[in-house]
């Protein structure tokens, strides 16, 4: 149960990211992203970001496809809305529901200035194992959600892929570490252009059990993340990402943009 508090919501929520919007006035982004394991499809998302002045909300949703809809059932939507800041995205509120089979998630997290000020999750954690690592306080300052925290505002593309990412998705306190390693083409309906490849790595933090096999393998993995300035060249989002798993590589890739 561990390895899925961690890695469903922050899997269901990057099935969720979307590119962001350019101008002033109010601007909807639509996009669409395919799943596969192992080069075979699994699933799919479709999902619209909206830029109305200094406030931004994402919405969308997931759901199981071709050899994913006949292995099980899986859907969720996930939303979040907050400010557009000179430094990037801040938000305000970020929920998250998923459900794989009869296995469901929820998670309600209120923000401000960065800073956690309530989460309500489902299921709830039952008592901890020894070996259990909580949340310390001041381990929910400073921190994104796994949506828009995965939406970077960069002056200088270079820095793109040096940050450490500081995600918080209502059960675990986890880093993302990236690094830079090089750029890439990519190409899809409503879009051409150049892409920043990164890797990254998990840091764990807090709200995760030391002795996980799931946490503990995706430790010692690289996962793979490309971003590109979709509709904005000072906002870019992730286009593909390759996560590893015991099964084979899981792919994630942005198939179309549309701008209105």
């Amino acid at each position: 149960m561990a390895r899925k508090r961690l890695l469903a919501p922050a899997l269901g929520a990057l099935l969720l990211l979307a590119p962001a919007g350019a101008k002033a006035e109010r601007q909807t982004v639509t996009t669409q992203y395919g799943m596969s394991v192992i080069g075979l499809p699994i699933g799919r998302a479709s999902f619209d970001t909206v830029i109305d002045g200094a406030r931004f909300q994402v919405s969308g949703s997931l759901s199981s496809a071709g050899l994913g809809a006949l292995v099980s059932q899986t859907g969720g939507t996930s939303k979040v809305s907050g400010r557009l800041t000179p430094r990037g995205f801040l938000a305000d509120s970020y929920g998250l529901n998923y459900a794989t089979g009869e296995k469901k998630w929820s998670s309600d997290i209120k923000f401000s200035g960065g800073r956690v000020v309530s989460a309500n999750v489902f299921p709830r954690r039952g008592k901890p194992k020894p070996d259990y690592v909580p949340i310390a306080r001041a381990q929910l300052a400073s921190v994104v959600d796994p949506l828009s925290g995965l939406m970077i505002r960069a002056d200088k593309p270079d820095s793109v892929c040096r940050r450490t990412l500081r995600l918080y998705d209502g059960w675990s306190r986890l880093d993302l570490n990236l690094s830079a390693q090089g750029k890439r083409a990519y190409k899809m309906n409503g879009y051409e252009g150049e892409a920043h490849v990164c890797n990254v790595r998990i840091q764990p933090v807090g709200g995760y059990d030391r002795s996980s096999k799931g946490l503990n393998y995706l430790k010692g993995q690289t996962i793979q993340l490309w971003f590109a300035p979709i509709a904005r060249p000072d906002v870019y989002v992730p286009v593909y990402a390759m996560i590893p798993t015991q099964v084979g590589p899981l792919t994630l890739s942005a198939t179309s943009v549309a701008v209105k």
